[in-house]
Parts: C-alpha cells; structure tokens; sequence
C-alpha cells in the first residue's frame, strides 16, 4: 500500500525533473522568441505590435487543436509504454498524425485565401488590418509543420525521452530568432520587411524544427515511428475506437477553450488598438511565466500514465497531489518575485515604447497574480486527469468556467460597464477559482484513476527491447 511519503520517492522526483525541467525550458525559450518577436516589432508601432500579436493568437487556436489531437499521444502512448507496450504507442503516434495533418490543412488554406477578412473580426483599424493579414498570409502553412512536429514530440516524452526536443527546440527558436532580426530591420544587407520578416522567420524555423525532429527521431529512436505494415492495423475499428475515444473529446475540448481565447481577444479588440497593443505585448511575457510550469503537465500526464498503465493507482492518486504542491509553490514564488520587482518591470516595460504605461504595469501585475490559479489548473487539468483519459470532465471544467463565467464577466465589464483592462483581466481570473473548485473535487474523488490499455498489456511482449 502506498502512502503520501512512499509516493514521493527518490524515483519519482528523478523522473518528474527528467521530464518537467527539458519540456519547461523548451517551452520558456518559445515564449522568450514570442516575447522577443513583440519587442522588436514594438519598435516598429502599435499597429503593428498588435497585429502580430493577434496573429500568434490565431495560431495559437490551431495549436491548440493540435495539442488536443497529440494528447491522445500523452495519454495512450504514455500508458502503453508503461504496460510494456511500444507497438501501441507507434500506432498512436501515427493515428495523431493522421488526424492533426487533416485538421490542419482546411485552416492553413483559409488563412491563404482570406487572411484579410479573418483579422477583420477583431479590429477594422486599416493599419492594424494591413500588418495583420500579411502576418497571417505568410505563417498560415507553418501550421501543418506544427501538425508533425506536436504529435512526435508528445510520442518522444511518452517514452521517456524529453530532451532531445529541447535541443531542437533550441536551434529552431536560434533561427527564428537570428531570421527575425535580420529580416525586420534589414540587417547586413538583408531587406527591411517590419511585421513580414517576422513572419518569415517564424515560417522558417518550424519548417526546419520538423525536418530536423523527424531526422533525429528516426536516427535515435526508430521503435516509436509508425512502420508501413501497421498501416492497416492503426485503422481496425477497436484501435480506431480506443484513439478516437480519447482524441476526439481533447479536440473539442482545445478548440472551444482556443475559440474561446479568440473570444477574448475580440472583447479586448472592441476596448480599443492601445489595449490590444497591451495584450499583444504583456501576453509573451504572461506566456515566459507560464510556460515554466509547463513541463509539470507533461510530467504529470506522463508519470501518472506510467502508473496507472501498470495498475499502481494508490501511487498515482498521491504522486497527483505532490506535483501540484510543488508547482504551486513554486508558482506563487514567481508571483511574489514580479510584485517585489514591480520598479523594475516598469522600468523595463518604459523601454518597449508601450502606448500606456501605467495601465501595462496594471496587467503585468494581474497576470502575476493569477499565475498560481492557472498553474494549478494546468497540472491539474491537462496532466492529473487527463493522464487518466477523464476528458469529458476535463471539458465541462474548462468550457463551463470560460464561456460560463469568464466570458460573461469580460463582455459585461469591459464592454457594457467600460472597466479599465487590468480591471477586466481581474474579474476574468473568477474563472480560474471556479475550475480550482471542480478540479479538487474531481481528483479528491478518484474516479480518473484508469487503465485504458489493460486489453493490450501483453500484446508486444518484447515491446521495450525493440
């Protein structure tokens, strides 16, 4: 029988840094190329902060459809890898491809077609509407790199191997970011193509991350990539039905909270250019935040996976509790550091030629202090439940928090009674306390702890030497 200090192993807290510290420095070094990416175009105006801040927005949607396909990724090939399984963690691989790919493709000829209508939705500003619609004409195909790139990593993590997507990872953001500078001041000799070179830039290095994942993984780890005789079997109605059973929920779940963030977007586009230019900025820095807790999800999903695949559910209802413990804590460590440091972030935020300073710091310092709300729900959420495919409830959190509550408050405020945005973006964090309510009640009552592949454990019973 396990206990909370069994739970708590020297294992556990080898693999939870394993995991969590490669995938969170990855994704901080992302979120310091957006936030890099906004800060050389703030350079350029508002116009054009805002628009490729909206266009990363946009992006972020089929992100997060992407991330919803590939979590069937996080989940399955996680469980079957810990149940001896590898054969099924190539067949999950290559049904999240498939389905990402196809996903992605209809948005990635919308943004070609009719970028200019699309960014219309938030803002008729014509400068705005100008830098837009060439941010999203020129990034729209990057998405389907990103359909490759989301699903093999997820696939790499699952088994354990987390660092070689941050290296990659590394020399992609290198590129964007040498690409970028070069490209939107015309450097060295290179054109002077403001908010389009920042597109280019960006379209380039996803490109060249999948080329090089897809390289590395064939190189280093070929037992995770799909082989041309599991075709068939990757398409036989009970894996079709197990994928598909886990997939599909993670789909509409992402999709409608990214609609959702959309949804946002136009409120605070309605408050004005200055605000969307706020947003814009602030959110890349919120985002550097974030993101450095990101790889306690991943570690989540996968460690708890690994448990419950091999049936330890004691282990993995209390290994739960201790990673939200300590991602929390150390949440709220960063929460406190931006509060002590508020002069110096102001200074900092005067050098962006940001249009209303005063306000900006207002924001920065809301989004520090929801940090720790959101932190709780992004482990808890996205690693604790889904580990154990609790995705129905995972969407009546999330969904009934943000277009229940969130939404309601952020239209009624900011466009009916006409708050000030940071006040705005405070009303919107009773939306993170409603989901922390649900989300303790959910995992307190146990009923995620499952295995979903105990009808395969012993059907590769090598798996692991391949």
């Amino acid at each position: 029988m396990h206990t909370w200090k069994s739970a708590a192993d020297k294992q556990f807290w080898q693999k939870t840094l394993r995991l969590a510290l490669p995938v969170s420095v990855q994704c901080m070094l992302f979120s310091v190329l957006g936030l890099v990416d906004i800060l050389m175009v703030s350079q350029l105006g508002e116009a054009q902060v805002a628009a490729v801040g909206v266009g990363n927005r946009i992006f972020f949607f089929n992100l997060l459809m992407i991330v919803g396909a590939s979590g069937a990724v996080s989940v399955l090939a996680s469980q079957f890898f810990g149940a001896g399984n590898i054969a099924g963690v190539r067949r999950t691989l290559l049904q999240t491809w498939v389905c990402a790919i196809a996903f992605s493709i209809p948005f990635a000829i919308l943004y070609s077609l009719m970028p200019q209508q699309i960014v219309q939705f938030v803002t008729d500003d014509s400068a705005f509407v100008e830098h837009a619609t060439q941010y999203l004409l020129i990034t729209g195909f990057s998405i389907i790199a990103t359909a490759i790139v989301v699903p093999l990593e997820a696939a790499m993590r699952s088994v354990g191997e987390a660092k070689l997507p941050t290296r990659i990872g590394f020399v992609a953001v290198g590129i964007n970011a040498a690409l970028n500078a070069l490209l939107i001041f015309g450097l060295f000799g290179f054109p002077e193509l403001g908010v389009a070179g920042a597109a280019i830039g960006t379209t380039v290095s996803r490109f060249v991350q999948s080329a090089m994942l897809l390289w590395a993984a064939k190189r280093y780890h070929p037992q995770i990539l799909p082989r041309r005789d599991e075709l068939g079997e990757a398409w036989k109605p009970t894996a079709r039905k197990k994928y598909m059973s886990v997939a599909m929920p993670m789909i509409i779940h992402d999709a409608g909270w990214a609609v959702g963030i959309l949804v946002y977007n136009l409120i605070v586009g309605q408050l004005g250019v200055t605000e969307l230019a706020i947003i814009s900025l602030l959110s890349p820095i919120e985002g550097v935040l974030i993101s450095a807790f990101i790889g306690f999800a991943v570690a989540a999903a996968t460690l708890l996976g690994h448990e419950l695949g091999a049936e330890n559910y004691n282990r993995a209802f209390f290994q739960s509790w201790w990673l939200l413990a300590l991602s929390v804590s150390l949440a709220l460590l960063v929460a406190l550091v931006v509060g002590l440091l508020s002069n110096q972030i102001e200074f900092a935020l005067s050098l962006t030629n940001i249009p209303d300073l005063d306000m900006a710091l207002k924001v920065t310092l809301v989004m520090a202090l929801g940090l720790s709300l959101k932190v709780f729900n992004m482990v808890g959420i996205g690693g604790v439940l889904k580990s154990g495919g609790d995705i129905k409830y995972t969407i009546f959190i999330d969904l009934f928090a943000q277009w229940g509550v969130g939404i309601p408050l952020a239209f009624y405020t900011g466009l009916v009674l006409g708050w000030p945005l940071h006040m705005v973006m405070m009303v919107i964090l009773v939306e993170e306390v409603v989901k922390i309510g649900l989300t303790v009640h959910r995992i307190y009552g146990k009923r995620w702890l499952k295995n979903l592949v105990s009808d395969e454990i012993h059907a590769e019973p090598n798996a692991l030497a391949a």
